[in-house]
């Protein structure tokens, strides 16, 4: 079988990959990066893993010839631009190329819990209008919703460290949040991938992955004392407070989609009260206090 990521450099894509290379099955692997440069040494040194030049952004760059399986992944875009255009065209890019590619059989999607809803959900409407684009653009397109990344506490690591405190906008401190950890999604894109030609449920199939159990701020904090092995503050940030908070990190109308994204999640937000489940839910292993390991071990 020959799978191919695109793009290949984001962390879920890397996890991807890693489950890929290890499995029994020895799939042969293509990881499609716009710089050659960010291709990692594990990989390079791999016989079954071959490295390309392309860029979702240039269609006439992406070539799937071959492949039986396409993963791709959505990246985050940090500017102030109309990201839910720049999805739609980037999405329309790989799906011309799967359609070119006769030997595609399968796309796999890496989106998110709330891309079911058109509106009211901020950062995640680019995942919701790559939905839209990629449901048909091969025999076999499966979609999988992903709950909060537990890397996006990362964020977090330079106060605790510096100052023993973090930010929350995760509030009240004691709600509690499906999270899921990249590792698990990697595990579960690959398998995704590795079972093309079997049956599906539903064509689009869709399925909610999340982590063993949701998790609160608080949850968070001891989660990041036990890693860091010390006392922790954790200080809220509250709604009315979210858009200037969101200000100091990004751009005006990156702050904006960030801060619609994160109310819609919260007590009161359309994810919160009517979330519209998917019908199925899977469920990974890793627990929070092993990825916080794993990001401070790594500063």
């Amino acid at each position: 079988m020959h799978i191919t990521i695109a793009p290949a450099s984001t962390q879920t894509g890397q996890a991807t990959i890693r489950f890929l290379l290890a499995d029994p099955s020895n799939p042969s692997v293509r990881g499609v990066y716009r710089n050659l440069t960010k291709v990692p040494d594990e990989f390079k040194s791999h016989p079954r893993f071959e490295a390309v030049r392309g860029d979702i952004e240039d269609v006439s760059s992406l070539h799937f010839e071959g492949s039986d399986a396409v993963l791709n992944i959505q990246p985050a875009i940090y500017e102030d631009k109309d990201t839910v255009a720049h999805a739609r065209t980037v999405s329309g890019n790989i799906k011309t190329a799967v359609q070119a590619a006769a030997s595609v059989k399968r796309l796999v999607l890496v989106s998110s819990e709330g891309a079911q809803y058109d509106h009211g959900v901020g950062e995640i409407l680019t995942n919701h209008a790559a939905e839209i684009v990629l449901q048909d653009a091969a025999p076999e397109v499966v979609i999988v919703r992903c709950a909060y990344f537990m890397e996006n506490w990362a964020a977090a690591i330079e106060t605790i460290q510096e100052a023993s405190f973090f930010f929350s906008t995760l509030t009240p401190l004691d709600f509690k949040l499906p999270h899921i950890a990249t590792q698990d999604i990697g595990q579960a894109c690959a398998a995704e991938l590795l079972s093309t030609g079997a049956p599906l449920k539903s064509n689009p199939y869709i399925f909610d992955l999340e982590g063993p159990q949701p998790y609160s701020a608080l949850d968070v904090k001891r989660a990041f004392e036990d890693a860091a092995g010390k006392e922790l503050e954790v200080r809220p940030v509250e709604k009315e407070g979210l858009l200037e908070f969101w200000s100091t990190v990004f751009p005006p109308e990156v702050a904006k989609r960030f801060t619609e994204l994160n109310l819609s999640f919260l007590p009161g937000g359309i994810l919160h009260e009517n979330s519209k489940p998917t019908g199925e839910t899977r469920y990974g292993k890793t627990e929070l206090v092993e990825v916080f390991k794993q990001l401070l071990g790594g500063q």
